[in-house]
C-alpha cells in the first residue's frame, strides 16, 4: 500500500484521541448545545448556528468522530432537551452532514487553510441534499398524513428560500470560522 493510499484512508479512520482531543471535543459538543440554543427562530424559519462546531469537528476529528458525536448529539439534545423524542429518519440527515464535513474539512495537516472550494461544495451538498431532500423527506414521513411527490415539494418549496438565503452566510462564516487564527493556533497545539 503506498502513501497516497494511506493517506486516503487515515481520513475514514476512527484514531485514538488523547486527553486534550477530547477535552477539545467536549467544548466543540458544548458550543453546539449553545449555538443551537441561540438560534433565531420566526413562524416560519429556524435559523441556527450549529453548523459552525460541526464544521469544526469536521476538520479536527474527521468523518466518522464528527458523524457519531453529531448523531449522539441529535438523540441528546431531541430527547432531553427538546422535548420531543428522537427519530431515526431525522437522524439520517444529521448522519450525512457529518459525513461531509469530515470528508471536506479534514486536513492532514490540522493548521493547514480549508480552501473556499471545499466550504462551497461541502455547503452545497448539505443544503441540496440534507437541508431540501433528506430532511424535507424525513419530515413529510413523519408529518404528512398525505405522502406524494406534490406534497413534497411543496414542502420544499417552503423550506428553499430559507436555504438559497443563508447559503452565502453559511458559507462565508464556515470560511472564517475554519481558518481564523485561532482555529488555527488550536490546531497546531492540539493535533501537533
Amino acid at each position: 500500500m503506498n502513501n497516497q493510499t494511506r493517506t486516503s484512508f487515515k481520513r475514514w479512520a476512527l484514531p485514538k484521541l488523547s486527553v486534550q482531543q477530547l477535552v477539545l471535543l467536549a467544548v466543540l459538543i458544548a458550543l453546539s448545545f449553545i449555538l443551537g440554543r441561540l438560534s433565531i427562530t420566526t413562524q416560519i424559519m429556524r435559523i441556527s448556528f450549529v453548523f459552525l462546531a460541526s464544521s469544526l469537528m469536521g476538520k479536527w476529528f474527521g468523518p466518522l468522530w464528527t458523524t457519531m458525536v453529531m448523531v449522539l448529539l441529535d438523540f441528546v439534545k431531541t430527547n432531553f432537551f427538546g422535548g420531543g423524542h428522537w427519530s431515526p429518519i431525522m437522524a439520517i440527515g444529521v448522519l450525512v452532514a457529518g459525513l461531509i464535513y469530515g470528508a471536506f474539512f479534514y486536513q492532514e495537516k490540522p493548521d493547514a487553510k480549508v480552501a473556499w472550494w471545499k466550504v462551497i461544495v461541502a455547503v452545497l451538498f448539505i443544503t441540496i441534499l440534507v437541508n431540501l431532500l433528506i430532511n424535507t423527506a424525513a419530515l413529510l414521513v413523519l408529518y404528512s398524513p398525505h405522502k406524494s411527490w406534490s406534497v413534497f415539494f411543496s414542502m420544499m418549496a417552503t423550506r428553499l428560500p430559507k436555504n438559497i438565503i443563508f447559503f452565502p452566510i453559511q458559507v462565508l462564516m464556515t470560511y472564517f470560522a475554519l481558518n481564523n487564527t485561532v482555529v488555527r493556533d488550536l490546531s497546531k497545539k492540539f493535533f501537533k
